[in-house]
């Protein structure tokens, strides 16, 4: 599957479509009997004096919950619960308790007929004030879901009635303990926003109510790869917003091209609800911009290196020579030419030509901001796998004789492009020696003996 984008198919993009339907796994308790909050309690709940700015909630600092007296009945999360014969401007309170950090997800569902329902979601703080979290005020019949992170603490189920035919409607709040790094970013406006260069995130849905949301931006336009991997793949279901959300292939190097400046890229990971939610199974995405290029590759040994020549040992031509290090170092490239952050290569490094199976290591480093990579190879010891050779080198004025004592071994460079163009479930590589180019010859020189000096 390759994705081809249009600017105009995302400018519809808006906050209209984080409404989804509310799907759960709560258990029906039955019907409960109303508890309609009367004029002070309204008052209470209201009022601004007594009711505080929401503030981001940080997991970081961690406030002790007082004791309090709750204004509502008290109610069980994890279980669904049916009101019914409710009447237009009806409000009823119902109280629950948080005991640990998490995310909880209210729910108000199985409207019908001429029966709308809003619902809100509020704190009870330790001073007695109130603190609105969130609501959920869909038009009609709709499902409404209202989605927070919940430290321990006291929480109250707010549901006012806005039209009703007596029709029974269930509300209840699921409650996941097992969160990954990226909540809150279960709607469209608190997407997780990934930042210009290389991004592999792990994820996991911790209810079948999860979504996880992320934009990432194409500053360059340039070509972007999206994949989404998983040990039980079916847990998800991943999407990308085109005139609408689209699902796209799991497992697989998904390319993304005809991208304009600074164009989003809206993404989104969602549970498959016709399988019961594993919080502990992640996922892994990636997000990254297609490697096309490379520039100023370079591999060598240290300075000063007296150099077997070509007259010398010429199949094959010894290409890169050394005593007890090996530097590398290349810019990795986007599809407009720039450097990109993130992304990696490998240095495969065969230190003797002859066990090339035991002898071959792999080096792999991350590009830092400006695209570049570099590395640094220790040798270690020299196994002579060669018959000695001589040489000449010509040095002020002098002409010297040579016998070098070496270890011939082989180097290449591989870069991940993070597309798959041949469709065979493999990266594409590019790189110094790549797929199809030979491997470059190497001489870790052992020894060398100066056998005669004369002037030249």
């Amino acid at each position: 599957m390759k994705l081809s984008y249009h600017l105009v198919g995302l400018l519809a993009f808006g906050v209209g479509f984080n409404c989804v339907a509310a799907a759960h796994e709560l258990p029906s308790m039955g019907e409960i009997g109303q508890f309609n909050v009367d004029e002070r309690m309204r008052t209470l709940f209201t009022n601004p004096s007594n009711v505080k700015p929401l503030q981001k909630v940080s997991f970081a600092i961690k406030e002790s919950v007082a004791q309090i007296t709750p204004a509502c009945p008290t109610l069980h999360t994890g279980n669904l619960y049916t009101l019914t014969n409710s009447q237009a401007g009806n409000i009823n309170c119902y109280h629950f308790e948080i005991t640990e950090r998490s995310k909880t997800t209210a729910i108000l569902v199985d409207q019908v007929g001429a029966t709308n329902v809003d619902l809100s979601i509020l704190r009870h703080n330790n001073d007695d004030t109130y603190t609105l979290l969130g609501s959920s005020k869909n038009p009609g019949n709709q499902d409404e879901s209202v989605v927070i992170l919940t430290e321990p603490g006291h929480y109250y189920w707010y549901i006012e009635v806005v039209e009703s035919d007596g029709t029974p409607f269930n509300f209840g709040a699921a409650v996941a303990t097992e969160l990954d790094a990226n909540e809150f970013n279960d709607t469209v406006a608190s997407s997780t926003i990934l930042p210009d260069r290389q991004n592999n995130i792990v994820g996991n849905m911790d209810s079948i109510t999860d979504i996880d949301y992320f934009q990432f931006t194409a500053v360059r336009g340039q070509d972007l790869s999206l994949k989404l991997e998983s040990t039980n793949i079916n847990e998800y279901i991943f999407e990308i917003y085109n005139n609408g959300w689209m699902p796209i292939d799991k497992g697989k190097y998904i390319p993304v091209t005809g991208l304009q400046e600074n164009q989003p890229i809206n993404i989104r990971v969602r549970a498959n609800t016709a399988i019961s939610a594993n919080p502990s199974n992640t996922y892994s995405l990636q997000v990254a911009s297609i490697i096309t290029s490379f520039s100023n590759h370079v591999v060598s040994g240290e300075n000063g290196v007296i150099r077997i020549p070509y007259s010398a040992f010429s199949n094959p031509y010894l290409t890169t020579q050394a005593y007890h290090k090996l530097n590398w170092s290349l810019v990795l490239q986007d599809s407009t030419g720039a450097p990109v952050q993130g992304a990696t290569a490998t240095l495969k490094f065969v230190k003797d030509w002859y066990n090339p199976v035991d002898s071959m290591v792999g080096y792999q480093q991350t590009s830092n901001s400006d695209g570049i990579i570099s590395g640094l190879v220790d040798l270690n010891l020299c196994d002579e796998n060669e018959a000695r050779v001589r040489h000449v080198d010509y040095s002020m004025g002098y002409k010297n004789t040579w016998e070098s004592q070496f270890e011939r071994g082989a180097w290449r460079i591989e870069i991940p492009t993070n597309v798959d163009l041949n469709d065979d479930e493999e990266v594409d590589l590019i790189g110094v020696g790549g797929d199809n180019f030979p491997w470059v010859h190497f001489a870790h020189i052992c020894y060398q003996r100066l056998v005669s000096s004369t002037p030249s």
